[in-house]
């Protein structure tokens, strides 16, 4: 196998290999479906206020990594949403953190792929011990406030959007940015979680309620 795709392999069974997320996921399933649901829907971080979600108490933004701000194992903020990003960096400064499934968990050796993250988009990876829909106490100690004063914004359901409606945060699912360079097994994985998603929302099913929730944080419209 060549070097790169090797380790494209080893960070992806990294997220894969994820006792977190195979342990909750009956769960959420068949007895807590409103876990999965985000607060918010949008095409991808444009849509979104860091402005009013300041305005409305939110102290600190937790960010998924790959499809979300970069292309899948691309340590790059994708090209259309760079000028978003740089609005949150503006508004919450340090208050904003990469939260991802292999980058600063214990199977990132010596944390050599948080380090080279933070070096190339200069924003926080938090280091945790458990992996998404776990690993809150990293965040809190991170951030030093309650779970409702965050915002969680990913691309996947059962680990981005259950971990933040899990802990009582506010959820933000983004689509994807890109297939492109991305494994196929995350592909397969992504369009059931959208498909299981799409069926719950037709059901009529919501996310849990959020004190600090407002229609005004995201735009309506989907951006191109």
């Amino acid at each position: 196998m060549h070097l790169y795709h090797k380790g494209l392999h080893n960070r992806f069974m990294a997220q894969w290999w994820n006792p977190q997320a195979l342990l909750y996921f009956p769960y959420v399933r068949f007895l807590r479906s409103e876990l999965a649901i985000p607060h918010f829907c949008v095409a991808d971080i444009r849509s979104v206020s860091p402005q009013k979600l300041q305005g409305h108490g939110f102290r600190g933004v937790i960010f998924d990594k790959d499809n979300t701000i970069t292309a899948p194992y691309v340590n790059e903020i994708y090209a259309t949403i760079a000028d978003a990003f740089a609005a949150f960096q503006d508004t919450y400064g340090k208050r904003i953190v990469i939260m991802s499934n292999s980058a600063g968990t214990k199977d990132d050796w010596d944390h050599e792929d948080a380090k080279k993250i933070e070096d190339d988009l200069c924003i926080t990876v938090l280091r945790h011990d458990r992996k998404k829909p776990g690993g809150i106490e990293a965040a809190l100690d991170y951030f030093d406030c309650k779970p409702s004063q965050l915002v969680m914004i990913g691309d996947r359901i059962f680990t981005d959007i259950v971990f933040g409606n899990r802990y009582g945060m506010l959820t933000i699912h983004t689509a994807l940015l890109t297939e492109e360079g991305d494994l196929g097994a995350a592909v397969k994985a992504r369009r059931y979680e959208l498909a299981l998603l799409e069926r719950w929302k037709k059901q009529g099913k919501k996310a849990p309620a959020h004190p600090l929730y407002h229609e005004d944080i995201c735009s309506i419209q989907l951006l191109s």
